[in-house]
């Protein structure tokens, strides 16, 4: 009976002994105590000085399913909240730590900039909705912008992908001044009573990270 419990032990461990990142941090000492998707505990790989988040999977290719890739998010915001994380896209798996560390071994000197630029910041994000009807003047986009890049490190412009979404753009912004930012955006409310804000956050800095680290 132990020895059919033990081989059935081994077998699941080699379904699943592919690696699944979730991102990067500085700290090498941090204790999570977060778990991944399927509930897998959460694993550190050292390499260098940085640490990579990682736990166990049963496919070299990811399987696009909606719940892990909300537990992806989910998981990447639990961690953003103990620490500074370059956060990677979901679906990021590697056969092996060998292979992992060949690919941080390139990306390394571009990983840590990244982590100096996002340390202690967080991204929000701000969609401004219009009537259909209105026809607003084009200065109106930098009158409420302005305030807000006072407030932030950085911003991006995402896809206006609707005619009446006046603006989408993400923030950067220190930790510290989130209260600040949030306040500006409820003066902008009651100053711009005809227009939806749509205000979401605190997320990892997805829209600040430009490494590309795909799986293999």
């Amino acid at each position: 009976m132990i020895k059919m419990e033990n081989e059935k032990k081994l077998e699941k461990e080699n379904e699943e002994k592919y690696l699944y990142v979730y991102g990067i941090i500085n700290n090498q000492h941090i204790e999570l105590a977060i778990k991944g998707l399927e509930d897998k505990p959460i694993e550190k790989i050292n390499f260098e000085d940085i640490c990579v988040l990682t736990s166990l999977y049963p496919n070299l290719h990811p399987i696009l399913k909606e719940e892990w890739a909300l537990q992806h998010a989910d998981t990447l915001k639990k961690i953003a909240e103990k620490t500074t994380v370059v956060p990677l896209s979901f679906g990021a798996v590697f056969k092996d730590q060998e292979i992992l560390e060949r690919v941080l071994s390139k990306s390394y000197q571009a990983i840590k900039n990244t982590l100096r630029l996002i340390e202690n910041k967080i991204e929000l994000g701000v969609k401004v909705i219009k009537n259909q009807a209105d026809d607003l003047p084009e200065e109106l986009v930098q009158e409420i912008l302005e305030p807000l890049n006072k407030l932030s490190i950085k911003s991006v412009k995402g896809d206006n992908f609707s005619d009446r979404l006046l603006l989408n753009y993400a923030f950067l912004v220190e930790k510290n001044k989130l209260s600040q930012f949030s306040e500006e955006i409820a003066n902008l409310e009651k100053k711009y009573q005809n227009l939806k804000f749509v205000y979401t956050g605190p997320w990892p800095p997805y829209s600040f990270v430009n490494i590309r680290i795909a799986g293999g």
